[in-house]
Order: structure tokens, then C-alpha cells, then sequence
């Protein structure tokens, strides 16, 4: 679905050809605009129509195996909504997808004119995917005037069908009907799973045609699917289809596909063994990483820690390479390699540290799907190295750049793993994400001098919470970081100064981060004769920015889970007393929830809020509820607490 975004964001800053040729707009193009606006008001272009069949035969792949093929033939009717609008319609290529044939066709008074213009090529390459040959291809034109239309056929061909997994009916522009046929022959059995399809116009029909089983699938009235930050995953919530060729019959003999999760680990471990690791290379290397080194917890720890330092994730691969492991040698030589490179790397190292570890594929939290009821290649897109120790079971991935042993990721918290045993497998589950396991805390002990004030800071991660740290430190210029740091202390405040910076070392991953320093806060206090109102609540935070606007299209994803412990503690001058505050406040949105308090002890008042995050996916159902706890939050942080002097 990244597929849509792209299009949208290359057609807003490349110039299509403006056709040489004439260009008109007539009463049906105006027609179909009509009927596009109702289902999206803000659009420049939409398909009144796009129809697809799909049609299976049989080839050869990999070693001459024999395969099933496939052949799609398309038609995209699109007609231009605001005039001087960029009109295009985006295929994706890699190895196994290649485009046979095509033509892009112009309305030009009574009729379509075909117009071959070269098609603009764009990178589709996603650090979530195996491969990174993948490109698009778009087919497009200027179009002058509203109401003018275009027609794009194509013949599409994949090499194998392992690798037409998924089927989406949104695009990046609205639709009025979406529809595509598979015409599955006796000797092929196809499965096709339907996803999210309740909400949707969507039918469903089957029938019969000679040797042929004929299923389409028509959507109508679809909304173009806008890229929103944090958004949920589209297969989460768009209804599409999961293809899976599960048996085929060649020369009388039949075949199976991924007829189960046995066929697929055999097709995974088939491709896994082609890697011709030479380990001999790395021997030096991991004597020298384990020298010193007494137990098997320090052990595994100086070789994952030196694979995430040493080697960069880069996804280069191409065709079958994008499903085969490198080598050892190439990644260890080059210091590069994409996730099933470094797992490769991180396992065989571990092995010859005398360690039971295990290559192993994963689906991250992008993917909704589980290996037990789907087998296809959508359900992976990840490789991990999986370690038995002591009788439990580790998940290491070495394109973690931060991660601690023991500690997972939360992108892979919670799926499960099918794990390399030879010619056997077992399928592993990584635990599933607990906001206790990922903790951020902020102590502040302040105290009131005058109309200022001043004291020490000390901001704890741990878990999940201090890689991300790490993620967004290591990506700021150097130059830049420590008045990053410094900005942490001073809590954001625009009128805030800190000194005494320091923090823990960032190179330890097996410690919580902590960043400290003191700090003079001005413009805090506001005071009439012998009473001041003093705001100490300085956490309104970047959480309620996540309030989505009344355009918002997609469901919001937080990714991830959390637990944030907030405490205050402002000393007054001798003989001063709070005399009112905010009361106790509560307040939660699904299983998630916010407390806060202000207490007053002596000449000392505390503030605690604890922000607790279990459900950080929000549906578009929700968004009027999710706005109320985040308002309520925001209210509740703007707060002053009223001191009187003496």
C-alpha cells in the first residue's frame, strides 16, 4: 500500500508529457466527475473504472522446478477531476513481475487515441521488504482540462505466483468500481482469503466456465487512501484479498505449493541452504570478541552487540537473492547487509561461540496475519537469529541498532517465528509487548526562589523507550546533540536554563539511560501581593499532538506500548503553603489511562502522573473518545497550583 503514497507524492513533482496531440473533455468525462466527487470531494484525478483478470498457466523457476505463472490483463479508466492535473496509474516491477505489454490511451473528441509515452520510473524499495529490486513504473499524462479522460490497459506477468500474494482494491484516488476476475483452471487449487471486507461494497461471484472456476471480486464507491503519520498498517482494516497457490497439477504429477506450513518452511529452508557460508572467516573474529569472556550471557552479548555496531542494514538484493541469505563472508567483508544477511551473520557467529542458535523469519507488527492460517509470502517480510540458552528462548535481531539482550523490539513483540532446525522447524512466539517493559520517568526536585525557579532534573529510559532515544539522537547532526541533551533538562521550556549536563553512558545497552542536569526556570511565576500561581506540571508533552484532524482518514497507530511516571517536587520558602490546587484527576480512553495528583507536605508540594499506554491503536470509531482524554489531559496540564507567601 505504500504503492498509493508514492504515486500521489511523484505526480505532485514530475511533469507528465503534456500530449502534442489533442486533448478534450466531453459530457461523460463531466459525468464521471460528478460521481467521483461524491465518494471524495477533495480529489485532482480518479478511475471511474478498473477491471482485472487474471489467468494461470504453468513455467519453470528456480533449477528448471516447474511453477505456476501468471498473467493479469488490466483496464484503468481515469478522467481528470481539476484542470492542468497530473493523471498517472503506477506497476510495481521486481524480478518475478514484468509488463508484457501496454497502451495509454487519451479521449480526443469521439474517441480514445493512443498516446505511448515512456512512463516515469520511481524506487519502491522498503526496509520492510526482502528485496529491493522493486520499482515502479508510472503511465500517465498532463491532463488540461477537467473531464478529460484517459485509458491505461496492460498485461501484467509474474514469473511465479508465490509472488502475487496480496490484492488491494483503494488506491491513492478515489474509485467507482474496482473488479478482478481469476480464472483458476481445474488442474490449479487456489486459495483466495477475504480480508476486512465488512463496511465495504463488495460482491462476490462465482462461476463455471468450461475447464475454468471464475471468481471476481467487485468493490464500488472507494475513497482514495491518503498517507497519514502514524497510521495503522492498511492490511489491518482495507479489505483485500490473500492469495495462496496451494497445489497444481503438471504432467499428470501433482505439486504442492504452499499446501501447508511444512511447504512453505521447505520452500524458505530450500532457498535458506543456498547460501554457501564459509564460517572459517569469521573464526578470528569471534575468538577475539569472546576472549575474557566467562559466561554465555557475555558471550552472546559481545557478538550480537558487534554485529549491530559494525554491520549497517542496508537491502540490496534482487529475484531469488532477495529470499537467499548472503553469506557470512560477503556480509563480515563488506560491514553490510539486509536483515536476512545480518541474521545469517549473528547466528553462525553465535554457533561458533559454542551457542544453540537459529536462523529464523519473522512478519513484524506492519503484517496482521498468522503463519498458522496463512501461508504466503506476505506473512514475512523479516529475518531474526533465535537462541536457546538455559532453557528459554531469545530473539535476536541484529538490524537493532540500540537493542539490549533480553529486551525484543516492539516491531516483532507478540508474532510469531518459524525457526531453521534443519529439515524440520518449530514455530516460536515472540512475548507479547507490556508497557512495564518499556518505562520512561522524569524526577524534577525544584525549588521557589523568588520568581524563579531552580533545581535538578533526572530523566530515566528503559526498554523500548531508550532505543527510540537512540534512534532520534544518533539521527540529529553532532554538532547538534548536546543542546539536544540540554533541551531534555530544561524540560522544553522556552525560558528554562540548564547546566551541569551529564548523562549516562550511551554505550551501555544493558543499563537505563539517564540524562540530568540542574536547571533555572523564569517565567513561571506570576505573583500578586503575597499569593503566586505557579505552574510546575511542565509534561503537556508531544502525546497529545497525536489528536487526529477532522480530515483524518486512517486509524492512528502510536506503535508502541508504555508506562511514563512523571514527578514533581517544588520546595517552598519557609512559612509558605499551597493554598489551592487542581484536584485528583483520572481519566482513560480504552485500556488506556492517565493519573495525576497534587499533594502538599510541610513547606513541599509533589506532583505524580503516571500515563499508562496498553491500546496504542486508535480506530476512526474512536477519534471523537480519543480526542476527550487527550483534551482532558491538556486541561489538566494547564494547571497552576496558588501559593501564599508569608
Amino acid at each position: 500500500m505504500r504503492i498509493n503514497f508514492l504515486l500521489v507524492l511523484l505526480l505532485s513533482v514530475i511533469c507528465l508529457p503534456a500530449l502534442a496531440q489533442p486533448q478534450s473533455s466531453d459530457d461523460e468525462g463531466l459525468g464521471q466527475i460528478a460521481a467521483l466527487r461524491k465518494i471524495q470531494k477533495k480529489a485532482q484525478y480518479g478511475a471511474h473504472l478498473i477491471q482485472k483478470e487474471v489467468n494461470f498457466s504453468t513455467g519453470k523457476g528456480i533449477n528448471g522446478l516447474p511453477v505456476v505463472t501468471v498473467s493479469e490483463k488490466g483496464i484503468v479508466e481515469m478522467v481528470a477531476i481539476e484542470p492542468k492535473t497530473n493523471i498517472g496509474y503506477l506497476l510495481p516491477y521486481n524480478q518475478f513481475v514484468k509488463l508484457a505489454d501496454y497502451d495509454f490511451e487519451v479521449y480526443f473528441r469521439n474517441g480514445f487515441r493512443s498516446a505511448k509515452y515512456p512512463p516515469a520510473k520511481i524506487s519502491l524499495t522498503d526496509e520492510s521488504i526482502f528485496f529491493d529490486d522493486s520499482y515502479g513504473m508510472v503511465y500517465g499524462f498532463l491532463a488540461q482540462a477537467s473531464g478529460t479522460r484517459c485509458r491505461f490497459k496492460y498485461n501484467y506477468e509474474y514469473s511465479d505466483a508465490k509472488y502475487l500474494t496480496r490484492v488491494f482494491f483503494h488506491q491513492g484516488f478515489p474509485v467507482k468500481q474496482n473488479s478482478i476476475s481469476f480464472k483458476v483452471p481445474d488442474w490449479l487449487e487456489l486459495e483466495i482469503i477475504e480480508k476486512n471486507f465488512a463496511g465495504y461494497k463488495i460482491r462476490k461471484e462465482v462461476k463455471k466456465e468450461k475447464n475454468l472456476n471464475v471468481y471476481t471480486y467487485t468493490a464500488e464507491s472507494l475513497p482514495g487512501i491518503k498517507q497519514e503519520p502514524a497510521s495503522l498498517g492498511k492490511p489491518y482494516y482495507l479489505p483485500h484479498l490473500v492469495i495462496t497457490v496451494r497445489s497444481y497439477t503438471v504432467n499428470q504429477k501433482k505439486v504442492n505449493g504452499f499446501k501447508s506450513l511444512d511447504d512453505m518452511y521447505s520452500w524458505y529452508n530450500f532457498l535458506y541452504k543456498k547460501a554457501d557460508n564459509q564460517t572459517d572467516v569469521l573464526k578470528a573474529q569471534v575468538t577475539q570478541l569472546l576472549q575474557g569472556k566467562t559466561t554465555d550471557e557475555d558471550k552472546v552479548k559481545a557478538l550480537y552487540y558487534w554485529v549491530q555496531d559494525n554491520i549497517r542494514y542496508i537491502a540490496f538484493e534482487e529475484g531469488y537473492a532477495g529470499f537467499v541469505p548472503q553469506t557470512v563472508q560477503e556480509v563480515f567483508k563488506n560491514k553490510y547487509g539486509d536483515c536476512k544477511g545480518m541474521a545469517n551473520l549473528l547466528t553462525e557467529m553465535l554457533k561458533l561461540g559454542g551457542l544453540d542458535a537459529h536462523f529464523a523469519w519473522i512478519g513484524t507488527r506492519e503484517i496482521p496475519y498468522d503463519r498458522n492460517e496463512i501461508q504466503s509470502l506476505c506473512v514475512d517480510n523479516h529475518a531474526i537469529s533465535v537462541l536457546y540458552l538455559k532453557g528459554k528462548t531469545y530473539f535476536l535481531d541484529g538490524t537493532e541498532k540500540y537493542g539490549a539482550f533480553g529486551t525484543n523490539a516492539y516491531r516483532i513483540q507478540g508474532k510469531n517465528v518459524l525457526v531453521q532446525h534443519g529439515d524440520t522447524y518449530k514455530v516460536e512466539n515472540v512475548p507479547p509487548p507490556s508497557p512495564e517493559d518499556n518505562k520512561m520517568a522524569t524526577q524534577a526536585s525544584l525549588t521557589l526562589k523568588g520568581n524563579k525557579i531552580t533545581g535538578h532534573v533526572k530523566l530515566t529510559f528503559d526498554g523500548e523507550s531508550k532505543n527510540f532515544f537512540h534512534y532520534i539522537y544518533n539521527n540529529i547532526p553532532a554538532n547538534k546533540r548536546k543542546e539536544f541533551i540540554t533541551r531534555m533538562v530544561e524540560l522544553n521550556g522556552g525560558n528554562s536554563e540548564a547546566t551541569n549536563v551529564k548523562t549516562s553512558d550511551f554505550k551501555d545497552r544493558d543499563i537505563p539511560l539517564v540524562v540530568e542536569g540542574d536547571v533555572e526556570i523564569s517565567n513561571q511565576v506570576t505573583q500578586v501581593d503575597k499569593t503566586c500561581y505557579i505552574g510546575i506540571d511542565f509534561f503537556p508533552g508531544t502525546f497529545t499532538n497525536f489528536t487526529p484532524d477532522e480530515d483524518r482518514q486512517n486509524p492512528i497507530d502510536l506503535d508502541n506500548v508504555f508506562v511514563t511516571n512523571d514527578e514533581v517536587t517544588l520546595e517552598l520558602p519557609a512559612k509558605a503553603k499551597m493554598l489551592a490546587a487542581p484536584p485528583n484527576f483520572q481519566s482513560a480512553f480504552n485500556s488506556n489511562s492517565m493519573e495525576a495528583s497534587y499533594t502538599a507536605t510541610g513547606n513541599k508540594i509533589v506532583l505524580k502522573k503516571k500515563l499508562r499506554m496498553t491500546s496504542p491503536v486508535i480506530n476512526t470509531a474512536d477519534f471523537v473518545a480519543w480526542k476527550t482524554f487527550l483534551n482532558k489531559i491538556k486541561e489538566f496540564n494547564r494547571n497552576n497550583v496558588t501559593i501564599g507567601l508569608p
